[in-house]
C-alpha cells in the first residue's frame, strides 16, 4: 500500500528532527516544536503555550530544553529582538501575530560579570551550582539564576533551597529551575521560612503521588501543578493519609473512567465537613445511607454524593460536574521538574 500526503498547507521542519532526534524526542517535544515550527520560530509566551496543549508550563520548559540543547533551537544575544530562533526555519506566511515571545533575552558575559562583581553573593551562587547539581551550570545556567535573582524577585539563599530541591527530586535541567523559580516569584517565596515550607509541601505531595500511583495503577511520574494542589490541600487542611485520598479515588473510578481530582475533592471535602478521617467511618457512613435510602422516592436515583453531611446524598449530573471540572491526568516534567 502506498501512502500520498494532502498538503493544502506546508512549513519546513529541520532535517535533524527526523535523521538525529526523532527516536529520543517524547511526544511533548515534538508538539512543542511543530507549534513554534508554525509560528516561524515566534510564540506567545510559556503559559499561552501551557494552556493550549494542556500541560504544565514547567514540561513546556522542558520540551524547549530538549530541543536548545540539540541546538535546533538557539537563543539570540541580547542586544537583538528577544525571540526563540529555530535553524532553518519555515518563512512566514500569513501566521497569527505573536503577542510576546517564549524564550526571553539572556544578560551577555560582560553584563553577567559586572552583576558579579555588583553583589558577591551571586559569585558564590554560580560556584556552589555546580557542586550542589553535579555539572556545570555553565553561561545558560548562570543567566537561569540571575534571572530569578534580579527578574523574579528570589534571594540568593532561597535560589540555594531551590536549586538542592531539584538536585534531591533529580530534576537539574535549566529549564526545570526556571520553571519552578518563576513560580516561587508569583508566589512570593522569598524566605528561608517560606522556600522550607514549600519544599516540605512539595516532597510530601511527590511522597503521596508515588502511593497514590502504585495503589491505583497511575501512570504519570508527577503529578500537574493543580493536582499538587489538591494533595496540599488534602493531607494538610483536612489532615487525610493517602489511605483515604486512594478512598477517594475508588468513590471517583466508581462513577467515571476519568481521572478527575475535582471529584475526589468534592468527596474528601464532604468526608472532612462530617468528621469522617477513617475508611472505617466513611464504610459506615455509606452503610447508613444505604439503609435510608432503600425505599427512594420515585424518579430519584441515588448513589454516593460528596456534598451531603455523611459524604452520601442524592444524584446529580455526572456529566455536567465532568464538563466544569475535570482534571485530565497528565504526564506530563517534564518535573515537577
Amino acid at each position: 500500500m502506498s501512502y500520498q500526503l494532502n498538503m493544502p498547507g506546508m512549513f519546513a521542519v529541520p532535517n535533524a528532527v527526523a535523521d538525529e532526534h526523532l527516536k529520543l524526542a517524547k511526544e511533548l517535544d515534538l508538539k512543542v516544536l511543530l507549534w513554534l515550527l508554525r509560528r516561524g520560530g515566534k510564540a506567545e509566551g510559556f503559559e499561552a503555550l501551557a494552556g493550549w496543549l494542556g500541560k504544565p508550563e514547567g514540561d513546556i520548559v522542558d520540551a524547549l530544553q530538549f530541543w536548545i540543547d540539540r541546538k535546533v533551537i538557539t537563543t539570540q544575544d541580547a542586544t537583538e529582538p528577544a525571540e526563540p530562533v529555530i535553524i532553518n526555519k519555515a518563512p512566514e506566511k500569513n501566521l497569527p501575530p505573536a503577542a510576546s515571545v517564549l524564550i526571553s533575552a539572556r544578560p551577555s558575559a560582560e553584563q553577567l560579570l559586572t552583576r558579579i562583581d555588583e553583589n558577591p553573593n551571586l559569585r558564590s551562587l554560580f560556584r556552589t551550582a555546580d557542586s550542589v547539581l553535579g555539572r556545570t551550570i555553565g553561561y545558560e545556567g548562570q543567566c537561569v539564576l540571575l534571572g530569578l535573582h534580579d527578574n523574579h524577585g528570589l534571594p540568593v539563599e532561597v535560589i540555594f533551597m531551590l536549586l538542592q530541591y531539584c538536585a534531591d527530586i533529580e530534576k537539574t535541567n535549566n529549564g526545570y529551575i526556571e520553571a519552578v523559580g518563576r513560580d516561587w516569584g508569583r508566589r512570593e517565596i522569598d524566605t528561608i521560612d517560606k522556600a522550607a515550607d514549600q519544599i516540605a509541601a512539595l516532597k510530601e505531595n511527590l511522597a503521596a503521588w508515588k502511593q497514590l500511583r502504585q495503589m491505583a495503577g497511575l501512570h504519570a511520574p508527577r503529578p500537574t501543578s493543580a493536582q499538587c494542589e489538591f494533595l496540599r490541600r488534602w493531607q494538610r487542611e483536612f489532615k487525610f493519609d493517602i489511605e483515604m485520598i486512594f478512598l477517594a479515588y475508588e468513590e471517583m473510578a466508581n462513577h467515571t473512567g476519568k481521572l478527575s481530582f475535582s471529584y475526589m475533592n468534592k468527596v474528601l471535602e464532604g468526608w472532612h465537613a462530617a468528621g469522617i478521617t477513617t475508611p472505617e467511618q466513611a464504610a459506615a457512613a455509606k452503610e447508613s445511607f444505604a439503609k435510608k435510602q432503600k425505599q427512594p422516592k420515585a424518579g430519584k436515583q441515588k448513589f454516593p454524593h460528596a456534598n451531603s453531611p455523611q459524604g452520601y446524598g442524592p444524584s446529580f449530573d455526572l456529566e455536567a460536574f465532568e464538563r466544569s471540572t475535570l482534571e485530565v491526568p497528565v504526564f506530563e516534567l517534564r518535573a515537577e521538574s
